[in-house]
């Protein structure tokens, strides 16, 4: 799926939604000292019922400026890893820092506008996010100029000039999708060492891995799309999506893992993905069953082990496995040998430079 401007400007009408509609409903409970952010999603097309599921998926906070915690965690960083704030990397850390900080807000009443209606969505939970799906008949679609992408806009209070908007692109039932890992496979993160990592995640620039946007670009034509599974926090959705798309990347949607700061501690930010991805990638499996999908991770942690066992479970729909190599090995070691012994060789691939992929 191609990149599309930002903030396009889509009209089109919603019918049988399970929400309270309005012409002129209620605003969105948000504070001056408030902010919401929409996280990109996909949407799907029931063909049975002539319906697109029409996920939404937000987040309401307040923003932290708490100098006091911020330097707490400084200097556990630094007295542990011997991690520095400097002139430098300051502006990055305090952004990043205040993001995991944030003050979640329950019970928060979202109002959404589309085409000149609204609708009020389930309150916001204690991690102050807040889902619905929306379901939209496929000929209301069909007759709008919509191609790929929607939008969608935040109902504030007529004092309240700010706007928060949010995207959804609009899938295919048949084509080629690439799920895609984040730290490690199209961002240097270093996730294998610790202090690098925390280095990577607070203090530095991300920084892209080589040639990843361009191997995407032509691996994804018009009808394609990318979908991105992490288990970066949702806190940092903001800063990761900007530099996803400055990077050159097509729009993908997002599922991240979920974390709060109040239940538990920074060190567990970076636990293994092993819990995490399986169902993140089962559920896009299990909403596009006739599509085509290329895995594609790294060897630092369990991707190859994680996308091995997937593809046994959906060996339809998966037709290759790219695994970005960050460790130095092989192909030929015993973790490949064994990871990949059912699956065969050619629906697989080790590789350091995108230059070296082969695809059949």
């Amino acid at each position: 799926m191609k990149q599309q401007p930002y903030l396009k400007l889509c009209i089109f009408m919603l019918c049988s939604l399970p929400f309270r509609q309005s012409i002129a409903g209620p605003a969105s409970e948000v504070k001056k000292d408030e902010t919401l952010v929409f996280f990109n999603t996909s949407a799907w097309l029931n063909e049975t019922t002539d319906q697109w599921h029409i996920p939404i998926h937000g987040w309401i906070f307040e923003p932290e400026h708490s100098t006091v915690r911020k330097e707490l965690i400084a200097a556990v960083f630094e007295s542990t890893y011997g991690l520095s704030v400097t002139e430098n990397s300051q502006a990055v850390f305090d952004q990043r820092i205040n993001l995991l900080l944030a003050d979640n807000e329950r019970n928060k009443s979202i109002v959404i506008r589309f085409a000149n209606r609204t609708y009020a969505l389930p309150a916001s939970a204690a991690n102050g996010h807040f889902k619905a799906e929306l379901l939209v008949d496929e000929k209301i679609i069909a007759s709008t100029n919509i191609k790929a992408q929607l939008t969608y806009q935040a109902v504030l209070p007529d004092q309240d000039s700010r706007i928060f908007s949010g995207q959804v692109n609009l899938i295919s039932a048949k084509g080629l999708s690439i799920i895609s890992d984040i730290d490690d496979t199209i961002k240097i993160s270093e996730v294998t060492d610790r202090k690098q990592l925390l280095n990577h995640t607070f203090y530095l620039d991300f920084k892209v891995a080589p040639d990843m946007a361009k191997l995407y670009s032509e691996l994804l034509k018009e009808d394609d799309a990318l979908h991105f599974v992490s288990s970066s926090p949702w806190q940092l959705y903001p800063t990761l999506v900007t530099f996803i798309e400055k990077a050159g990347f097509s729009d993908a949607d997002y599922a991240l893992k979920t974390f709060r700061f109040k239940d538990s501690s920074l060190i567990n930010l970076f636990a293994s993905s092993h819990d995490t991805k399986p169902p993140q990638i089962i559920e896009i499996l299990q909403k596009f069953p006739d599509r085509q999908f290329i895995l594609v991770g790294d060897s630092g942690e369990h991707d190859p082990e994680i996308y091995a066992q997937i593809q046994q479970q959906f060996p339809q729909q998966i037709i290759k496995i790219l695994i970005r190599n960050v460790t130095g090995e092989n192909q030929l070691n015993s973790r490949f040998k064994n990871t990949f012994k059912t699956i065969k060789p050619n629906l697989w691939q080790l590789f350091e430079h995108p230059s070296e992929i082969k695809l059949e």
